[in-house]
């Protein structure tokens, strides 16, 4: 299938979406077999607004085929539903191994969703404030341009050095929550020990 790889606003479903990528997620593995590029060398970067942006759902939908290849994913969420930051399914939604972060700064909101593939293969999506349900969202298919794909993999980088790895992410409650019961035990066992003295 060619992708179309003006910039555009197309009238889609989120399902149409999924598809789409996931052929594009195709065509670069097997374009990269084609070339006889190592997979396991290689390493896709994805910034989504959640796990279950359009795509995130293509990645995942690709997870045995990444797995098996040996091809690493790197992915910056912006939002992750509380409770969920310590799911298996974002510790290690794609293939094995993988690493997820989170961006929470709201700002960063403003920042576009994006895929790199390849040097020369990446997709860019709307901006992650937009609500990824919306069907004139905007998106282009960079094939054969080693421009678009690096200027993603930079603002990758970028981004993943103020995104704090997920896996660490501990709701404040619950720290607190772990904290408090040792302390009380101490602070009891301390006060019996100065009373039998």
């Amino acid at each position: 299938m060619p992708f179309d790889s003006s910039s555009r606003n197309i009238g889609t479903t989120i399902g149409e979406k999924v598809a789409t990528l996931r052929e594009f997620i195709a065509h670069e593995m097997e374009t990269r077999s084609q070339r006889g590029l190592h997979a396991a060398e290689a390493c896709y970067l994805v910034i989504a607004r959640t796990p279950d942006s359009p795509v995130a759902q293509a990645l995942r939908a690709h997870a045995a085929n990444l797995s098996s290849a040996g091809i690493r994913v790197r992915a910056i969420f912006s939002e992750v539903e509380p409770g969920r930051e310590a799911s298996a399914t974002l510790t290690a939604p794609f293939a094995m191994p993988s690493e997820c972060r989170l961006a929470r700064d709201p700002r960063l909101l403003a920042a576009h969703e994006q895929l790199v593939l390849a040097p020369d293969c990446a997709w860019i999506g709307d901006c992650m404030r937009r609500e990824p349900s919306k069907r004139d969202t905007f998106e282009r298919y960079a094939l054969n341009c080693m421009e678009t794909a690096a200027h993603a993999t930079r603002s990758f980088e970028r981004l993943w050095r103020i995104a704090a790895p997920i896996q660490t992410l501990v709701p404040l409650s619950a720290a607190l929550a772990s904290r408090v019961p040792k302390a009380a035990g101490h602070a009891t066992a301390r006060s019996e020990s100065t009373r039998r003295q």
